[in-house]
């Protein structure tokens, strides 16, 4: 297999792989869960935000300016140290699953 094709298989597996994971799993493994609670509506400090419910688009520009550095106000100093874990792919992930909670 040439090196260009090689390459191209590592990125679709790698997409595929995104794609694998659900919103559950990912709001584990990015650490989501140990500011925003279990089930994303208790928080363990009052002045941060209950996610579960939230509108998909609005969570994900929200996770998406975080990680730029267009907002950089409120409770966004504690984000922005764990969103290089996330990428875009998994920022759709989550805010899809989110948007579906009670």
């Amino acid at each position: 297999m040439k090196k260009p094709l090689l390459c191209l298989a590592a990125s679709l597996l790698a997409v595929s792989f995104a794609h694998a994971k659900d919103g559950a799993t990912l709001y584990k493994e990015k650490t989501c869960i140990a500011c925003h609670g279990k089930d994303a509506k208790t928080p363990i400090q009052p002045n941060y935000p209950k996610i579960a419910g939230q509108n998909a688009d609005y969570a994900l520009q929200q996770m998406k300016d975080i990680k730029s550095g267009a907002r950089n106000n409120g409770q966004s100093a504690a984000m922005k140290g764990v969103m290089h874990l996330v990428n875009d792919e998994e920022m759709k992930i989550l805010a899809d699953w989110l948007s579906k909670l009670k």
